[in-house]
């Protein structure tokens, strides 16, 4: 489908015309190439510029004539391309410099420039040093008198930072407070160098995982400074949306993990890395199979029907997820092709999590308003590691490992369910036959299989490998890293997932650091190879089923599936993922800067899915016609963004300003197709489309979707005291009509750190105390494209008006479609006690979201089933964050430090008008959560027959679908997780649970009635209804069941408990002596050992795993009556080394 609006064809309406000139595609490359060439040569450039460049070795053209000595240096800096320092006072104080034209050395032109000046000059590496040497006269006075309460001479200070184990730390940012433009790093051995103008300056020393630190100079020329370690406390630095923060002047709601709580984990997705980590924020994965996709929430499900996936920016660039024209709520899927691991795929599977530094969850208005509509369901912030100043450093990690299911369901024996499945024919009075009863009748009664450990019960090796290559000068630093992966499956045979990805990062500073540029790429690739079938859902055949005759061949039924056919059923996944950056500045005056983000990012998702004949019944084959099939599909996704920006800090009125103002221009396209080959002349041949008899197209997609935005934002810093930052974001979507297309979006926070004051300075134990709070209102605009606007589908080939082509109208244009709104409201309070040992945070969040973008239904006389409209429906989402880090012990030679971390949280629809013009619109109760489930009430078991019975709730005499359903009692839901760390001297010991108390589906019985079909049923059926007289809670066995049965398990008498608490990571590793290390030419490596899921406490017994989400199951209950793939238990070993 094509669409044909101007807004589709790249018309942008008023202010934001000049963005529909842009042809992105030349654009984004000639930035990347840009960004490519000015590294390269600035690389170049800053090679020339080294210690062994020669005043006398240098030459250069002046032509000066009658000017200043100070616009005479500067001509000689441009050209030389020696930094040249000197006593402003001094050198202004001379105004009628002149000097031939002719090529001289710098040396030479410096004597000729300084002649009676009573300056001199000397070399210090890429640096003139320009001093007074005697008195000068000018017009009768000196130099020095003409220079009265002038500058004065520039100062070099030199200095050492060093770790907390008074090691060297190199990469550390050094800044002057009076000069924000003035900074450095430290070299490779913690050295760093700065020249200042004042004898007085304090300076600011910065680094990822320490405390910030100022240190006065007062006089001195060279410093010895150490850093302490930021354990999570009030001065770390935070990442926020276009740029950091710390927690201490922090405004929003940001929760965050480090590069540290990633790597002790063995995962291959950073989201997994995430799990029970953060407050606020639900992470499920969908199974537990290679590169499947995740479920994340914060803070709640915002929408009726919308997209709720939070916007995913990585080193700046917004990662936007796509399936066909709709966002994508899971995982990528090329358009319909499914597998064993539902057919998504996650992107962010290919990003490897040794590559990143951290990741910030943005959650309120003040912290996420900035990215407008986008950010409505939170923002994940992801960045990764960049080289640092230093000697080349290779690190290298690597370790194996297996995982296996944790935990089977306990399912009848051969006789018990044989013994079920005579009663149920008893019960019902039908004799067993050789067509309702093969296992019964044909197959051997004392033959048994556990299913579970035959399809499922083998071990998935896992196979991790990467080396980064880091180092860099002040001026240019570098990071590449290579990792691949293997992760098997516990299926029969060799099926599973091999992932590469390659990261290059880049960045080049000036030497006065008003320029810099970070360029980064990352490049996926993930060849996934399983079969069409979860076999874990197969857990239910008969024991006793038969998989192969006599002869070797395989056995069918006309009732079942021989599951050693799925086997013969292979998907393919094929996916590649770029992801490439570039950031630019400059700093045009003290306090001044322009800035700019460029990004591109490609997905390219390739899938098959093939059915050989071998693999299918022969009583279902039709000769004539072999149905053997290939199904093909095959999306691509690009997108491309521009982000300039001007920023502006300036101190006022005692207190810090900064200011920022930007404007957004972004593309995503996606292209995609979907084909079904069938009848191949041979199996051999069916891996070719073009060897298929006959080619259908299942359907096809082409969207462009454009959006476009201005955003301010202004933050006022008085004291580190009191803090005010106000955001303003003016939205443009591609998906709304001309109307609306344009939306305002913006947040107000505030906070005051109470500690700060007088009256709180005397009170030993409390070392930081903060109130904090915003409001403000973001949009949703997670819709599929041109829903405003009408278009056609072609009705094919079968369809035609006098040989032409039939084109039908398939949808209803609404072009008053307009943007869903979310109004933002949370309070904090955060503490610190005892030199922060003790930190605790506490959030009040409510978020109210209006304006519903749902499906309506239309009357069947319109042509049409729905169409898209805004609903007057009002969704809220409020509960309280709770957040505690504390340093337990804290000695010499033992650290033990905890995280903890909960989330209460509570989901309803506050008004809907009408509902029932809604699709699901029966589970839309006033009152009710969104994904509200309604169930009969049960009311037990008929003593005399065994048939469930129901509480009559419209009291009609009749148990209805429609009338006697009520939403399933929620309880008190809440989740968190819990981390302790001992270090003792060289070991270390990590342990994280994870858990959520919630009501849900507790038991995973079968949907038909006991024994009423050919599938196997838990244990809990040993307790079923025998005899008239017996009091059970489940029905009796029945080949002949009714109603009652039926609805049983969609009942409340399967609903209760569903919480766990998992144990979810243990890592144990042990750091070796650095003097021994050292003796092999290593600097530092560690021997680990690391499990994941490795105990599950749950009142579900019946299911494989109560965390594991299935796609299309309501989010955040329970889904104990789901079965998917669990996650599986996995135990690594491995090495990390350095040198």
């Amino acid at each position: 489908m094509q669409k044909d609006t101007a807004f589709a064809k790249g018309k942008f309406y008023t202010p934001f015309k000049i963005f529909s000139r842009i042809n992105w595609l030349f654009v984004m490359r000639l930035s990347v190439c840009c960004g490519a060439i000015l590294i390269f040569s600035f690389s170049l450039f800053a090679a020339t510029r080294t210690n062994g460049q020669s005043l006398n070795g240098t030459k250069v053209q002046l032509q000066v004539h009658q000017e200043s000595l100070k616009s005479a240096l500067q001509k000689l800096q441009d050209q030389s391309g020696f930094s040249i320092f000197y006593p402003s006072a001094k050198v202004n104080a001379f105004k009628n410099i002149s000097i031939d034209a002719q090529p001289k050395t710098v040396a030479d032109a410096l004597q000729v420039l300084l002649k009676g000046t009573g300056l001199d000059y000397h070399q210090v590496g890429n640096k003139i040093i320009l001093s007074e040497t005697k008195k000068a006269t000018v017009a009768g006075k000196t130099a020095e008198d003409a220079a009265a309460n002038a500058d004065q001479v520039n100062k070099r200070i030199v200095g050492i930072v060093r770790d907390e184990n008074n090691e060297p730390l190199p990469g550390v940012t050094v800044r002057s407070k009076q000069n924000n433009t003035l900074s450095t790093a430290t070299d490779e051995n913690g050295h760093f160098h700065l020249d200042i103008s004042s004898e007085n300056d304090v300076f600011i020393f910065t680094f990822i995982g320490y405390k910030p630190k100022e240190v006065a100079t007062n006089g001195s020329t060279s410093l010895d400074v150490h850093l302490e370690p930021a354990t999570g406390t009030i001065d770390e630095v935070q990442v926020i949306a276009y740029g950091t923060t710390t927690k201490r002047n922090n405004t929003g709601s940001v929760s965050s993990i480090t590069a540290k709580d990633i790597e002790n984990q063995p995962v291959s997705n950073p989201l997994a890395a995430m799990q029970g980590k953060l407050p606020g924020v639900q992470i499920t994965q969908n199974n537990g199979l290679p590169g499947s996709g995740f479920r994340v929430q914060i803070r709640g499900i915002g929408s009726l029907a919308s997209g709720t996936l939070p916007l995913y920016v990585v080193d700046g660039l917004p990662f936007t997820l796509f399936n066909g024209s709709t966002p994508a709520t899971d995982g990528l899927n090329a358009y319909g092709v499914s597998g064993a691991n539902g057919g998504e795929i996650s992107p962010l599977s290919m990003i490897n999590p040794d590559d990143i530094e951290r990741i910030d969850v943005l959650k309120d208005a003040d912290a996420t308003a900035i990215y407008g509509s986008k950010g409505a369901n939170g923002v994940v912030l992801i960045t990764t590691k960049k080289g640092a100043t230093g000697k080349t450093k290779y690190n290298v990690n690597f370790y194996q490992g297996t995982g296996k299911i944790g935990h089977f369901i306990d399912m009848l024996s051969t006789p018990d369910y044989v013994a079920m499945r005579r009663a149920a024919f008893a019960a019902a009075g039908v004799t067993p036959t050789t067509t309702n009863a093969p296992d019964l009748t044909v197959w051997d009664q004392n033959a048994t299989t556990n299913w579970q450990k035959q399809l499922i019960g083998g071990t998935a090796h896992t196979t991790n490998a990467d080396i980064a290559i880091s180092g860099g000068t002040a001026q240019n630093t570098f990071l590449f890293s290579s990792n691949y992966r293997h992760e098997g499956t516990v299926f029969p045979g060799s099926f599973g997932a091999n992932t590469f990805s390659n990261r290059l990062s880049a960045g080049h500073r000036s030497e006065d650091n008003k320029f810099g540029i970070d360029l980064s790429v990352n490049y996926g690739y993930m060849q996934n190879n399983l079969i069409g079938t979860d076999l874990s859902t197969l857990y239910n055949l008969p024991p006793n089923l038969p998989t192969t005759n006599a002869n070797g061949t395989l056995y069918w039924n006309s009732s079942v599936t021989n599951p050693l056919a799925y086997l013969l059923r292979p998907t393919s996944n094929t996916t590649t993922n770029l992801i490439s950056n570039m950031n630019v500045y400059y700093h045009l005056l003290p306090g001044l800067s322009v800035k700019a983000n460029l990004g591109y990012s490609a997905t390219g998702l390739k899938q098959t899915l093939e059915t050989p004949l071998t693999s299918r019944n022969p009583a279902n084959v039709v000769l004539s016609a072999p149905n053997n099939t290939l199904q093909y599909a095959n999306n691509t996704y690009s997108n491309y963004i521009i982000e300039p920006q001007v920023e502006y800090l300036k101190k006022i009125l005692g207190g810090n300003l900064q200011a920022l103002v930007g404007t957004t221009f972004q593309r995503t396209i996606a292209d995609g197709v979907s084909l079904l080959g069938t009848g191949f002349s041979s199996d051999a041949l069916i891996g070719n489309l073009n060897n298929a008899a006959s080619i259908v197209n299942y359907g096809s997609n082409n969207s462009d979707y454009k959006y476009t935005a201005l955003f301010a934002r202004a933050n006022y810093n008085w004291d580190d005291k009191y803090i005010v930052d106000g955001t303003f974001r003016r939205d443009g979507s591609s998906r709304f009509g001309a109307n609306h297309r344009f939306g305002n979006f913006w947040a107000v926070g505030a906070a005051w750190v109470f500690s700060q004051e007088a009256f709180m300075k005397d009170l030993p134990w409390l070392s930081f105390g903060k109130l904090r709070g915003s409001y403000g209102l973001t949009g949703n605009d997670q819709i599929s494209n041109y829903q405003y606007d009408a278009y056609f589908n072609a009705a094919g080939s079968a369809n035609s008006y006098q040989g032409q082509s039939i084109i039908y109208p398939s949808s209803i244009p609404n072009p008053n479609l307009h943007w869903e709104t979310n109004k933002k409201l949370d309070y904090a309070i955060e503490l610190g006690f005892f030199k922060d040992r003790v930190y605790l945070k506490a959030d009040y969040f409510r978020n109210r979201s209006s304006d519903q973008l749902v499906s309506v239904v239309l009357p069947t006389q319109s042509g049409f089933n729905s169409y898209t409209s805004n609903f007057p429906a009002v969704v809220q989402n409020n509960g309280f964050e709770f957040e505690l880090s504390t340093t337990n012990v804290q000695s010499k030679s033992f650290k033990w430090i905890t995280s903890f971390n909960l989330t209460i949280q509570r989901n309803k629809i506050l008004s809907i008008d009408n509902s029932s013009q809604l699709f699901n619109s029966s589970s839309y109760i006033v009152g009710q959560p969104v994904n509200a489930i309604l169930l009969y009430h049960f009311t037990g078991i008929d003593p005399a027959t065994g048939i469930p019975t129901y509480k009559d709730l419209n009291g009609d005499g009749a148990i209805t679908y429609a009338g006697d359903r009520a939403p399933a009692p929620l309880g008190h839901p809440y989740y968190g997780g819990m981390t302790n760390s001992f270090t003792y001297k060289q070991i270390q010991l990590d342990v994280s649970f994870l858990f959520n108390h919630r009501m849900g589906y507790i038991n995973n019985t079968s949907s038909y009635p006991y024994g009423s079909s050919l599938t196997n049923q838990n244990t809990s059926e040993l307790q079923r209804w025998t005899a008239p007289g017996n009091n059970s809670v489940y029905p009796g066995a029945t080949t002949l069941g009714t109603t009652p049965y039926y609805n049983y398990n969609s009942s409340d008498a399967n609903w209760g408990d569903a919480s766990f608490l998992k144990l979810k990571t243990v890592n144990v590793s042990y750091t070796l002596p650095k003097a021994w290390v050292r003796t092999i030419g290593f600097s530092n490596l560690m021997l680990f050992a690391r499990g994941e899921n490795l105990v599950t406490w749950a009142k579900q017994k019946y299911t494989y795993d109560p965390e594991t989400a299935v796609s299309g199951a309501a989010p955040g209950l329970g889904t104990g009556q789901y079965i998917a793939m669990p996650q599986l238990r996995t135990m690594v070993i491995g090495l990390n080394c350095t040198f």
